[in-house]
């Protein structure tokens, strides 16, 4: 089903115009509005439909022919026709593509009377594609000194009237800056002479200008290669994905191995096997020397001199007297045969005082004897 789109064109110097005229008068103003309709037929393709047609009407307003009074080709609502291609002589009656009114102080609604004189000036012109465009101005101050300027432009479609949006084309617009397929509306002679001229040097048979064709060839042309290109930069990008997140991989297993062999190196550290200690000489070395700290270290110095900062002072629960009973008797015995001669040497020593020499050579001696 073909889908209706209508849009109206009014260049800037024409609506600067027509508010020009309207603030420069002191009742409301009528008048007709002048240029051309140009109807474009788009067929779209979609998944949902295999034809699809979109037609587009463009309402280009090129001038406007305002009326010397309010009602003057009216009379209340029926059209006066003398009076009427009095003011259209000095133009076509199919270049006439609607009228508009200008008031002040009112509502942007069409009113009844409107709407009749409208539909009369359909049949008057047999132009059914007529339109109509609406101002109405406002003081928004009190002083009146500020006004505000609103403009709409309907259309007749079936016993409805609906609104048409209305572009203001100035060199600002993307869509002016374009290449125009067919030429617009023109009534001049001079430039119809002209064209009509030089039409064979610059159009093709279909009305088209050949540059434009040219320039759309070449568009396509780019268009195609830059798709192959973006078909090759995409190849290349995803292979450059696969080899990054392959690199990540490896990343991820080297930085693996080596936490692993971190956890191998400390375990190996903690398990090294300690060095079996005698106990049985450390616990006699205990009972035979407790003063002596030099035989019951288990560390040295660099230099072989034994370090009592480290002595075994752990008992490690083991009875001597039933293990090592001789080595004890034999210790008693020795004692007793030093303490027997000191005493024979000297009898006017004390006990102490011979034993206070005996526990100095004990103490200083290095050697156990077994």
């Amino acid at each position: 089903m073909a889908e209706l789109n209508t849009t109206a064109h009014v260049s800037g110097y024409v609506l600067a115009s027509l508010m020009f005229h309207h603030f420069n008068r002191n009742s409301d103003v009528e008048g007709f509005l002048v240029g051309g309709i140009k109807t474009v037929a788009k067929n779209s393709i979609t998944d949902s439909q295999m034809d699809g047609v979109q037609v587009e009407y463009t309402i280009d307003i090129q001038k406007h022919i305002p009326c010397s009074t309010v009602h003057s080709f009216y009379n209340y609502v029926e059209i006066n026709k003398e009076v009427l291609k009095k003011l259209l002589s000095c133009h076509k009656e199919q270049n006439v593509i609607g009228w508009y009114r200008q008031r002040r102080n009112t509502e942007q609604v069409m009113t009844f009377r409107e709407r009749l004189i409208h539909q009369n000036l359909q049949k008057c012109l047999s132009n059914q594609e007529l339109v109509f465009l609406l101002m109405t101005s406002s003081a928004i101050t009190e002083s009146s000194s500020t006004h505000s300027l609103e403009y709409a432009m309907y259309k007749l479609q079936g016993s409805c009237f609906h609104k048409v949006p209305v572009l203001v084309t100035n060199l600002g617009i993307v869509d002016q800056q374009d290449y125009h397929a067919s030429s617009i509306a023109c009534s001049s002679v001079g430039y119809t002479r002209v064209v009509k001229k030089l039409r064979s040097k610059y159009f093709n048979t279909d009305g088209s200008l050949k540059e434009v064709c040219r320039i759309n060839e070449m568009s396509s042309a780019l268009q195609e290669e830059l798709k192959e290109t973006c078909g090759k930069v995409e190849e290349s990008e995803r292979s450059l994905e696969k080899l990054l997140d392959e690199v990540n991989k490896l990343r991820k297993t080297v930085k693996e191995k080596k936490k692993l062999c971190m956890q191998t190196l400390e375990e190996k550290k903690c398990k090294k096997p300690k060095t079996d200690e005698n106990v049985l000489l450390c616990q006699a070395l205990q009972k035979l020397f407790p003063e002596t700290k030099t035989l019951q270290t288990q560390t040295i110095s660099l230099e072989g001199a034994p370090l009592p900062a480290y002595t075994c002072s752990a008992d490690h629960g083991i009875d001597i007297s039933e293990v090592l009973p001789l080595l004890l008797a034999d210790k008693e015995e020795n004692c007793e045969s030093d303490t027997e001669r000191q005493l024979e040497q000297s009898g006017s020593e004390t006990e102490e005082d011979l034993l206070d020499p005996l526990k100095i050579q004990m103490a200083s001696s290095h050697s156990p004897t077994f």
